[in-house]
Order: C-alpha cells, then structure tokens, then sequence
C-alpha cells in the first residue's frame, strides 16, 4: 500500500492540483454534460440514462490510464529493472499499484453523480444509494484489473499509450454508454459481456430508477468477475514479461 502510495504520486502526470482537476474532473464532467443535452436534443435517451452511464464511465479513465502509467512508466523513467530486482511480492505490488488508482477512479464518478444532481437535476432513488456505491467500487476495481492489464502489455510494447487511447474509447462504444446494448450488433454485445463497466453501468441504471432486485445484484457480481478475470490475466501477463525480460534484457530497451 505505501510502496503503490509512493509510486502514485511519483508516476503521475498531476501530482498539482492545477494538472488534476482538468484532467480528473472538468474533463469528465464536459462529457456528462455533453452527452445528457445532446441525448436530449435529440431525444435518444433519457438523463439518467446518459448521467449513470457517463458517470460510471468516468471512473475508467483512473482505471485505464492510471494502471498503465503505474506500471508501463517505471519502465519508461528507467526504474522497473531496480524494482524487479527486489524480491517483493509482486502480487502484493500489483494490488499496492491498483488501490490509489481505485480509489480515484469512485472519487471521479461520485464527483460526476454529484455534478449531475445539482446541475442536471438527477435524483437517483434514495433506497438504492448503498447498493449503487457498491456498484461504484466494483466498477472501479474492475477498470482497475483491466488496466492492470493494459500496463502489463506497457513492459513490451513501446507506445502503450496508444493501446490505452484504443482501450478506452472502446468501452465507451461498445459497453452501453452512450447507445443501449440492444441496439449494437450481435457480436458487440457478446464482446461486451467480457468488458469492464457492462454490468456496472447497467446495474447502476437499475439502481438509479428504483428497481435494483436480483438483477441488479447479479449485473454487480458479473462486473466483480470480469474484474477479478483481467486482474488474474493481467498478473499472469506481467509474470511472463518479466520473466522474458530478464532473458533479453527488455526493461532497459525504450
């Protein structure tokens, strides 16, 4: 936990306040407010369908870009070979790198909840608060696993960056963001049931309109395990680079 607290703050691009919040916060908020008039104007969707759905999304950004930069930048700033030198457990390194990113990533989306509430009057049902918290944080985590994911592939790949910019406009399309999933062809909705934010983002519009139920439990159990399936994926992705690493001496080749 320190040592991800640590790497935290020494690998990210707004450690200032001035980096953060347009990149944290107005940016996501431009884009709730985008897409709820322009769901309006042209009568697609309701608010909370656009609020709830670009309010969880927004939690990705930590998640995707955040994991990437953890991991793929300690190579990049020539202090991954020193830490793989240790003999830390690199699963608890994973989890330390994964917790301040989490973290960031709920306090994005509840900054977009909040927003949306007191400017575009969103009232989610008041007896579905806790349950949509908890959808929240399993969302996050769930990004957080894939771009654990997407971090891990930063150990080989030198643009990684670009990966993640695919990666996270991406769920927006294909994860029932901005278009619900009945109306995406047939191959995209199967690809999105592998995805972070499917399930989270539909449980939270259950949710939101009062009708949690079982559905609404099971679309956040099956978020938790496409969390937990990338996280795995990603651990097991990042033990094989490593180990290929040392043979050819990739770290140290930018």
């Amino acid at each position: 936990m320190i040592g991800g607290l640590i790497s935290y703050r020494a690998l990210f691009y707004w450690i200032s306040p001035w980096q953060y919040v347009p990149t944290m916060l107005a940016a996501p908020l431009f884009q709730i407010l985008f897409f709820v008039y322009l769901g309006r104007s042209t009568g697609v969707g309701s608010t909370s369908f656009f609020v709830v759905g670009n309010s969880i999304q927004i939690c990705s950004m930590a998640g995707i870009y955040g994991m990437t930069m953890a991991i793929s930048n300690e190579r990049q700033f020539q202090t991954l070979s020193p830490i793989l030198a240790t003999p830390s457990n690199r699963l608890a390194i994973f989890l330390g790198r994964g917790l301040p990113v989490l973290i960031t990533g709920f306090q994005t989306t509840c900054f977009g909840f909040l927003v949306s509430a007191l400017i575009l009057g969103f009232r989610p049902a008041p007896a579905s608060l806790p349950l949509l918290l908890v959808a929240v944080v399993v969302t996050a985590a769930s990004c957080t696993g894939f771009g654990m994911a997407l971090g891990s592939v930063g150990l080989r790949v030198r643009d990684v960056f670009l990966i993640s910019n695919i990666a996270y406009f991406a769920v927006l399309l294909v994860c029932g963001v901005e278009v619900p999933l009945s109306q995406l062809p047939g191959s995209v909705r199967v690809l999105a049931q592998f995805l972070p934010l499917t399930h989270g983002i539909a449980a939270g519009r259950l949710l939101a309109a009062g009708r949690g139920g079982a559905t609404a439990i099971a679309d956040i159990l099956w978020e938790l395990a496409v969390g937990v399936a990338w996280a795995a994926f990603a651990y097991l992705l990042f033990r094989y680079f490593e180990r290929s690493g040392r043979r050819t001496g990739a770290f140290d080749r930018l």
